[in-house]
């Protein structure tokens, strides 16, 4: 596999528990690669090209989404700013461990998620989809995972340690 570049345009694959399929993708610059992780910008894009509201934040075009992929963790994370720079706050999705290939990354979605507001407050988001989920689908391991990673999340949002683009002070 020839590995990514930094500056190169990748395609992000949100992919489908069950099917493996890709249920949503988008595009990115990687601006970071490591072994441990890699980092991606990409500009907000509904399906709708409305704007969406979560957890009483507006995400509207023109937002920028700096997106940090994890290859041993079971999650990622958004920080998501206004198109001024301005942070609205953290969109963490809980997930298997992100692949990553020559064209792009890939993660599959485990349902719960977490957004945390930049003044340190939080939500744990979908956690009825998530219990569905896992009585129905999930492989006791990956609910285990899914368990531990929304609580890791919820220490770095506590402790105002989730990640930050360099370039936002």
């Amino acid at each position: 596999m020839k590995t990514p570049t930094v500056g190169q345009q990748l395609l992000v694959r949100k992919l489908d528990y069950a099917t493996g399929r890709v249920m949503i993708s988008w595009p990115g610059r990687l601006l970071e690669l490591s072994d441990e992780r890699l980092v991606i910008r990409a500009p907000f894009a509904s399906s709708s090209g409305n704007t969406v509201f979560v957890d009483g934040v507006p995400f509207a075009p023109g937002d920028i989404f700096t997106e940090f992929y994890f290859l041993h963790r079971w999650y990622n994370v958004f920080h998501i700013a206004g198109p001024t720079g301005q942070p609205k706050g953290w969109y963490c999705n809980v997930t298997r461990p992100a692949t990553l290939d020559e064209s792009g990354v890939s993660f599959v979605d485990l349902a719960l998620d977490l957004f945390a507001h930049p003044d340190g407050r939080y939500t744990v988001l979908d956690e009825d989809e998530f219990d569905l989920a896992r009585e129905q689908a999930y492989a006791s391991e990956d609910a285990n995972q899914a368990l531990a990673a929304i609580d890791q999340l919820k220490d770095l949002a506590r402790a105002g340690r989730l990640p930050i683009p360099d370039d936002v002070v």
